[in-house]
């Protein structure tokens, strides 16, 4: 019993894709009634596997009721992805977007498979510009674009200070949220780092620099207590696709509050 359930679990992955890389191709398109639909059955089929697993852990006799009930929520909604999805999805999608899916699929793990070779079109892909394009004068990201005004105060809005040093190990930019934690001007931009430091801590900020840039470490934290907060700082080397260094992240938060919590929140506060 213990295997079917282990089994069933898998049956996520297969969600998890429907619903971050078919959904969304479908939304673009218009087609917003079937996703919700279906993503809602997918959520009753994962409550039924959770139940069934717990059942299991403890060896309830109740737990194979359970089970068989979840494989024939699986199989109904077997039934819908070939004669109603993936009919639509053959209709509707670009040669370019199947290859996108088969790309992305990877990461988020197959179903009671190996993971397959990698898929290439047969023809050409559609070099067509999809829906949702971005406007003039937005920044192109590999998984998206945003917008000068939105990136700026996007990184404003993250609830940590953010801080990159170039590979030059010059400032070059430093996020401005409501609450910082260690004052920053922009005077700085441009400035050396082991200039940002008291003469005391220029050795330790140097080390941290070359063992990231080295590759001796991907990242060093620290963690100090100041003025009733509790400092959690950390410092990540950034380095492009081929592994070439490009600078240094600094990430600083008070983790204070983030200590304190315990148990859960699932309600909306109001």
């Amino acid at each position: 019993m213990p295997g079917k359930s282990e089994a069933l679990k898998q049956i996520d992955r297969h969600y998890l894709r429907k619903e971050n890389l078919f959904f969304p191709y479908m939304e673009q398109y218009g087609i917003v009634a079937p996703p919700k639909v279906m993503w809602g059955v997918d959520d009753e089929i994962r409550a039924l596997i959770k139940e069934g697993s717990a059942l299991a852990s403890v060896g309830d006799v109740a737990v194979e009721a359970k089970l068989e009930e979840a494989l024939n929520r699986v199989e109904e909604m077997i039934f819908k992805e070939e004669n109603i999805l993936l009919p639509m999805l053959l209709e509707t999608l670009t040669p370019q977007e199947w290859k996108n899916i088969a790309e992305e699929s990877t990461e988020l793990g197959y179903c009671l498979i190996d993971e397959p070779p990698t898929w290439q079109p047969t023809a050409a892909a559609d070099a067509a510009v999809p829906p949702t394009t971005p406007e003039r004068g937005d920044i192109s990201f590999p998984t998206g674009f945003l917008s000068v005004a939105e990136v700026t105060h996007l990184l404003n809005t993250i609830p940590v200070d953010i801080t990159f040093v170039g590979k030059d190990d010059t400032v070059r930019y430093f996020s401005q949220g409501a609450e910082r934690v260690f004052p920053r001007t922009k005077a700085i931009i441009g400035r050396k780092v082991s200039h940002c430091h008291p003469p005391a801590s220029v050795h330790i900020v140097e080390g941290i620099v070359e063992d990231l840039k080295s590759g001796k470490k991907d990242h060093e934290d620290f963690w100090i207590k100041m003025s009733g907060k509790y400092i959690y700082i950390r410092y990540f080397a950034v380095r492009d696709e081929k592994g070439e260094y490009l600078g240094v992240l600094e990430v600083t938060q008070d983790i204070a509050g983030i200590q304190q919590i315990a148990g859960e929140k699932r309600l909306v506060s109001e």
